[in-house]
C-alpha cells in the first residue's frame, strides 16, 4: 500500500512529463519499420548472421537505375497528343488580308494627302485656292488619323520610322513596295508553316519520340522532327526571306520577316490532360520486377558476405513484407507496433530516468523536456526519411544534435540524448552496428569540442576535428571488418565527411533560434553580458564604480570556486558582475561608493535597513527594463538569501528604549533562498568579499578564520538549506592555502600585504 501511495504520488506530480515521454515514444514508434523489415534490413558487405529463406514468393525488384530506365523508355514510348486548329489558320488568313486593307488605305490616303497638298501650292494664288485649302485640311486629318489608329491597333515591334518606309512616305525606295505582292510573300510563308505543323509546345520538352495529331476527325502519327516550334518556325521563315531578298538590310527583308513572325501562331495545340491520362495508364503497366524468388530459397547463408544481388533480394523482401501487412489481421499488426512502442519507450524511458534523478530541474521544466523531444524526433523523422528512399545513412547530423544540447543545456545531457538517439536510428536503419561505432565517436568527440565554448575559433576547429574524426574511425572500421580499399565505394566517406563539416554549422546557426524560444541562455549570451558596452554594466561603473570594483572582485572569487567544484564559472562571474546592480539607484549609501561621508549616520537603523533591502528589488527591475536573462537574475535576487544585516539590527537594539518590541525580520532581506550551486558560490563569494575589505594586516590564518565563520554562520542560519552544494564542495570553496582554486588562494593574491619600500628620501 505505501508503495502505491508513493507511485500515486510520483505520476501526480510529474504529469507533464510522463505526457511529454508518452508522447514521443508514440510518435517515434510510428516512424519504425517492424517484423520483416527489422529482420532483414543489412547493409553491403555485412555479414549475414542466420540464414536467410524465403517465407513466401516474392518478385525482385528493380534497381533504381533499372526501373528508371524503363520508366523513360515506357513514357517516350507514348506519343504527346495534340489537335490542329484550321480555324485558327483561316482567321490568321484573314487577319492578314485585314492588315494589308488597312495599309492600302493608308496608302491611298497618303497619296490623296500628297496630291491636296500639290494642289494647294499649284492653286495658291488662284481664287479656287479657298476650296482646296479645305481639301488639304481634311485629306490630311483622314491620313494622320488613319495612321495613328494603324500604330495603335498594331503594336508590333516596327517602329514609324519604317513603316514609312513600306508605305513610301519618306519616299527612301527607289521602287516603292507592291502591297499586294508583299502580301502573297508574306501569307505564302505563313502557310508554308501551318501546312508543316507549328506546334506550340517547345520541342525540347516533348519526351516522346512521336506525336499523335488529330486533324479533321482523324488520328495522325508522326516524328516529332517532322514539326515545328516558335523557334525552330522563326528560323525557317529567315531561311525563306533571305532566298527572296538575299540582302538582310533591304527595308524589305526586315519587314517582311517582322511581320511574317508575327503572324505565325500555333496552328497545333498541346493536350496536357490527354497526355498526362495516357503516360500515366502506360507507366502503370510497367512492371517493378525484375525475377522471382519462391517459397523456401535460400537467399544467403550464415557468415556469407551480403551481395549487391543478395542486397536487392532482401530489400524485395522487406518490400512485399510491407505489402502483405497491410493485408494481416489488425491482432498481427497490434502485436509488432506494440513491440516496437515498447523497445522505443525502454530507450526514452533511460533518457527520462537519468533526467529524473541527475538533471531534476530539466526534468521539471517543460520547455527543455519539449526541446529535447523536439530534436529527436527531428532527427528520427530525418532517419526515416533517408531510409525510405534509400538516401546514404552517413547524411544523419546526429552530431549537429549533439553539439546543439552541449552549448544550450550540458555536455552530460547531450551524451545521454546522443546516445539513445545513436541506438535507435541504428535500430531505424536495419541494426547496423558500423554505423552505431562511427555515431558514437564522432558524436561524443563534438561534445568535448564545445563543451565549453568561448570563442568563434572553435567553431572552425570543432569542424576540422570532425572531419578528420569521421575519416578516422571509418577506415579504422575498415580495417577491423578486413574491407579490401581497393574495391570499395567511397562515397559514404565522402558523405560522413561532408555531414560531419556541416554539423557545426548547422548546430551554432541553429542557437539563437532555440535560446530565446526555449528560454535558455547559453555561454555565448554570457559573454557577451560581461562586454562593458552593455548598457547596465556600463551605467554601473559609471555611477556606482566602487560597487563595480566590488562585483569584480566577487566574480573572480565565485569563478576560482566554481572551477574548484565543477560548477558554471563563466555564470558565477557574470551573475557576481550584476548582483548588486540595483545599488546604482541610491549608490551614495553603500560603503564601497562613499567618500568619508556615511549617509547612513544621519538616519534611523529602520531608514537604512529599508533602503539597503530596497537595492535587490531595483536591481530586478533594472534586469527586467535591460533585458537581463532570468537566470542571471537569481544571483540578484538571492545575494543576500534572508541573511540578517547584522549592523543595523544591532544599533536597531541599542537605540530602541524596549529592544523586546524590535521585528527581526524587518532586518533581513527578503530572500529567495539559492537553489542552485552557482547561486550559492555567488552569495558566499559576496560576503567574504565585503568581509576582506575590513580585514587590518590581513594574512592567511585570518581569512582563512574568516572563511569558516561566514560559511558556519550561513548553515547555521539556513541559508544553504535549498541548494546541492554538499560540506565537500564547500571545503573545496574554501581552498587549500597551497592550491590554485577556491577562496583563499584568491584572497591571498587581492588582499595580500605589501612590504614597505623605502622613499627616496630615506634613501638620501
Amino acid at each position: 500500500m505505501v508503495n502505491f501511495s508513493y507511485f500515486k504520488k510520483l505520476i501526480q506530480d510529474n504529469k507533464f512529463p510522463l505526457l511529454i515521454f508518452f508522447t514521443l515514444s508514440v510518435a517515434l514508434s510510428l516512424t519504425f519499420p517492424t517484423g520483416f523489415s527489422i529482420r532483414y534490413a543489412y547493409q553491403l558487405d555485412d555479414i549475414a548472421t542466420e540464414p536467410i529463406i524465403a517465407p513466401f514468393d516474392f518478385g525482385i525488384l528493380k534497381t533504381e537505375q533499372k526501373l528508371d530506365k524503363d520508366l523513360d523508355e515506357a513514357k517516350q514510348s507514348v506519343p504527346y497528343s495534340f489537335a490542329r486548329d484550321q480555324d485558327f489558320v483561316n482567321k490568321q488568313i484573314t487577319q492578314i488580308d485585314t492588315f494589308f486593307v488597312y495599309l492600302n488605305d493608308i496608302d491611298n490616303s497618303h497619296s490623296q494627302y500628297i496630291a491636296s497638298q500639290d494642289s494647294l501650292y499649284k492653286y495658291r494664288y488662284e481664287p479656287e485656292f479657298e476650296s482646296f485649302q479645305n481639301s488639304f485640311i481634311a485629306d490630311s486629318t483622314t491620313y494622320v488619323t488613319l495612321y495613328n489608329a494603324f500604330l495603335n491597333e498594331y503594336s508590333f515591334q516596327i517602329d514609324r520610322k519604317q513603316w514609312d518606309q513600306l508605305l513610301g512616305v519618306t519616299g527612301e525606295l527607289a521602287e516603292p513596295i507592291n502591297l499586294e505582292i508583299f502580301k502573297n510573300l508574306i501569307k505564302q510563308i505563313c502557310l508554308n508553316r501551318w501546312a508543316e505543323g507549328l506546334l506550340d509546345e517547345p520541342l525540347e520538352n516533348i519526351e516522346s519520340l512521336d506525336i499523335s495529331i488529330i486533324q479533321g476527325g482523324e488520328l495522325v502519327i508522326g516524328p516529332v522532327k517532322n514539326y515545328n516550334d516558335i523557334e525552330s518556325a522563326w528560323k525557317k521563315n529567315k531561311e525563306e526571306v533571305n532566298i527572296i531578298y538575299p540582302d538582310e538590310l533591304d527595308i524589305k527583308s526586315i519587314l517582311s520577316y517582322e511581320l511574317i513572325n508575327e503572324f505565325t501562331k500555333p496552328n497545333i495545340l498541346f493536350d496536357k490532360e490527354l497526355t498526362l491520362k495516357r503516360q500515366k495508364e502506360r507507366l502503370d503497366k510497367v512492371s517493378r520486377f525484375q525475377g522471382t524468388v519462391l517459397a523456401n530459397e535460400l537467399i544467403v547463408d550464415t557468415n556469407n558476405r551480403i551481395t549487391d544481388n543478395v542486397l536487392l533480394k532482401l530489400k524485395s523482401l522487406q518490400f512485399e513484407s510491407g505489402r502483405r501487412l497491410g493485408y494481416e489481421k489488425a491482432t498481427d499488426k497490434i502485436r509488432e507496433y506494440l513491440g516496437a512502442f515498447f523497445v522505443i519507450s525502454i530507450l526514452v524511458f533511460l533518457l527520462f530516468s537519468y533526467l529524473y534523478i541527475y538533471r531534476n530541474n530539466y526534468f521539471k521544466n517543460y520547455k527543455i523536456l519539449i526541446l529535447i523531444s523536439l530534436l529527436m524526433y527531428s532527427i528520427i523523422l530525418f532517419a526515416w526519411v533517408v531510409q525510405s528512399y534509400q538516401l546514404p545513412v552517413y547524411i544523419i547530423p546526429i552530431a549537429m544534435i549533439s553539439m546543439l544540447l552541449t552549448v544550450l543545456l550540458d555536455a552530460s545531457v547531450a551524451i545521454m540524448v546522443s546516445t539513445i538517439l545513436i541506438l535507435l536510428i541504428s535500430l531505424l536503419i536495419g541494426n547496423d552496428l558500423d554505423f552505431a561505432i562511427i555515431q558514437f565517436f564522432i558524436s561524443f568527440m563534438a561534445i568535448f569540442s564545445v563543451r565549453r565554448l568561448r570563442k568563434r575559433r572553435q567553431i572552425i576547429m570543432t569542424m576540422l576535428l570532425l572531419v578528420f574524426c569521421s575519416v578516422f574511425v571509418f577506415f579504422s572500421v575498415m580495417l577491423f571488418k578486413g574491407i579490401d580499399f581497393l574495391d570499395y565505394n567511397y562515397s559514404n566517406v565522402g558523405y560522413l565527411a561532408l555531414a560531419s563539416f556541416l554539423c557545426p554549422i548547422l548546430s551554432f546557426g541553429l542557437v539563437p533560434l532555440f535560446e530565446p524560444s526555449f528560454g535558455i541562455t547559453t555561454d555565448l549570451t554570457l559573454i557577451e553580458l560581461l562586454d562593458y558596452d552593455q548598457p547596465l554594466l556600463k551605467k554601473l561603473m559609471e555611477d556606482a564604480p566602487g560597487t563595480h570594483t566590488h562585483s569584480v572582485k566577487v566574480g573572480t572569487l565565485a569563478e576560482s570556486c566554481a572551477n574548484a567544484i565543477g560548477a558554471r564559472a563563466l555564470l558565477c562571474r557574470v551573475g557576481a558582475y550584476y548582483h548588486d546592480i540595483g545599488k546604482v539607484k541610491k549608490p551614495e549609501y553603500y560603503a564601497e561608493n562613499q567618500m568619508g561621508v556615511n549617509k547612513h549616520d544621519s538616519i534611523s537603523p529602520h531608514m537604512s535597513v529599508k533602503i539597503l533591502k530596497q537595492h535587490v528589488t531595483d536591481g530586478l527591475e533594472l534586469a527586467d527594463e535591460y533585458g537581463i536573462p532570468s537566470i542571471v537574475k537569481e544571483f540578484i535576487a538571492t545575494h543576500h538569501a534572508t541573511n540578517r544585516i547584522e549592523y543595523f539590527y544591532q544599533k536597531a537594539l541599542t537605540e530602541s528604549d524596549n529592544p523586546d518590541l524590535i521585528d527581526e525580520k524587518e532586518f533581513r532581506y527578503p530572500g529567495p533562498k539559492p537553489s542552485t550551486k552557482e547561486t550559492a558560490i555567488v552569495m558566499i563569494a559576496e560576503a567574504i568579499e565585503a568581509q576582506a575589505n575590513s580585514v587590518k594586516n590581513p594574512t592567511l590564518e585570518k581569512f582563512e578564520k574568516m572563511i569558516d565563520e561566514a560559511i558556519k554562520a550561513r548553515l547555521q542560519d539556513g541559508q544553504l538549506d535549498e541548494c546541492p552544494l554538499t560540506m565537500s564542495d564547500l571545503q573545496k570553496i574554501k581552498g587549500r592555502r597551497d592550491g590554485k582554486e577556491g577562496l583563499l588562494p584568491v584572497l591571498s593574491g587581492l588582499y595580500h600585504s605589501r612590504p614597505e619600500y623605502p622613499s627616496k628620501k630615506d634613501n638620501d
